[in-house]
């Protein structure tokens, strides 16, 4: 029975195509909406799990930040050094007195040339220690990480960022590759990959997508290259001391992390009184991003809600006046013996029909919007069976809503008015 009722129901929503057409069009809107809120929402949750791997929730990162220029020292005293920024006395202070840190890494950074035969680009040379690989989950696409030996024996090798070699136009298997480095030669022996997220916090890790870096070892770039560097910049020279350039500190348990870090602050506070560092908490960024995207996952059912609310109303509208015009029908049908439930199951089943078709388009529309969302914008939008299932539910529930009252309103027609009805 139910077979013949959505074939009848198909039957009368084709006699008015364009009008069918446009009375869907309210829940197609409404259910395209839903997909692309659920898909979004979805899409912006993995992003966020994504950084927080990417950022350690156990983390606490600790960066030098260079004094404004009415801190800088007067060259007519004769101190051309700029001395700022984090000391091995901070790191061993840090590892010495909070016991919630379980682990302290040094970072030293330093700008340079990578020459490739004739072609040079500029890099970022970050002297970091085995364990940083693992702290910030850096996992090469070819060859290795550093290890304890190339830093015990100040050896010269380096893994790159496949950047890189992308800008280098380097053709060629880069774990042969002895990469010039200044004026010296390093073995490459690691090749990470690019950075795939768009988290905008990696760059207080010192991750910046857009950096061309390579990693070697700490003990050999603080050997090879002292603590004292010479850089141009806007058209003067100026000679700086930076010991550490970062501080990446583990905490064994998460809910230690806060406290942690008021510790370090209070540890840097009494031994830099300038002020030439920055303590940042990665779990403190991914905790506000979160709470912007449940204010996001609130106003988009809303937005949701309002379509679908006005495409219930013009399917309860168009039903009311079917009703109207099919009055004879009905007449007809009760006399030969169809029941009130009959009459119900007849419109109901109308409404439902044409709701779902709307529900099939929104899906499609939904489905299409995200694709588009992802090709022209930074959002990655995750379309779910699940989410597909919700706004075929939320479209089903729409019709039966909106449905029943046009439905009761045929069913409750006096049978000898009905078929009178010119």
């Amino acid at each position: 029975m139910l077979g013949e009722l959505i074939v009848e129901a198909l039957r009368n929503l084709l006699r008015h195509k364009l009008r069918s057409l446009l009375t869907a069009l309210g829940i197609v809107f409404g259910i395209a909406s839903v997909v692309a809120m659920v898909s979004a929402g979805e899409g912006a949750r993995r992003e966020i799990l994504d950084q927080i791997r990417e950022l350690g929730t156990h983390n606490v990162i600790v960066n030098a930040q260079k004094p404004p220029a009415e801190q800088k020292p007067d060259k007519e005293e004769g101190d051309y050094v700029l001395e700022y920024g984090l000391t091995f006395h901070d790191l061993r202070q840090i590892r010495a007195t909070l016991p919630a840190v379980t682990d302290a890494l040094p970072v030293r950074d330093v700008k340079d040339w990578l020459w490739f035969q004739s072609r040079r680009v500029e890099a970022r040379i970050r002297g970091v220690t085995p364990r940083y690989f693992e702290r910030l989950n850096l996992t090469p696409a070819l060859g290795r990480r550093l290890d304890d030996d190339d830093g015990r024996e100040r050896r010269r090798v380096c893994v790159v960022r496949a950047r890189v070699l992308q800008e280098a136009r380097y053709v060629g298997d880069p774990l042969r590759l002895d990469l010039k480095i200044g004026a010296e030669y390093y073995r490459v022996v690691g090749v990470l990959p690019d950075f795939a997220s768009k988290n905008p916090d990696r760059a207080i890790l010192g991750l910046d997508d857009r950096a061309l870096e390579v990693y070697v070892p700490f003990e050999t770039v603080v050997d090879r290259r002292g603590l004292t560097q010479s850089t141009f910049e806007s058209g003067t020279w100026e000679v700086s001391r930076v010991e550490l350039h970062q501080i990446v500190c583990t905490v064994a348990d998460e809910a230690d992390v806060a406290s942690a870090a008021r510790g370090i602050q209070a540890i840097l506070g009494r031994l830099h009184a300038r002020r030439d560092y920055q303590v940042t908490v990665p779990i403190e960024l991914l905790q506000s991003r979160a709470q912007t995207q449940r204010t996001f996952d609130i106003v988009l059912p809303v937005i949701a809600g309002i379509a679908l609310l006005v495409g219930g109303i013009g399917i309860l509208n168009i039903m009311l006046a079917s009703v109207t015009e099919r009055t004879r029908e009905i007449g007809i049908r009760r006399a030969i013996g169809a029941s009130h439930r009959d009459v119900t199951l007849q419109f109901l089943v109308e409404t439902v029909t044409l709701a779902l078709i709307g529900g099939v388009l929104g899906v499609l529309l939904g489905i299409g919007g995200s694709m588009l969302l992802e090709r022209f914008t930074d959002w990655k939008p995750v379309i779910t069976f699940g989410a597909v299932a919700v706004a075929m539910g939320i479209s089903c529930l729409t019709g039966i809503v909106f449905g029943i009252y046009p439905a009761r309103r045929a069913a409750a027609m006096d049978p000898v008015r009905a078929l009178r009805h010119e």
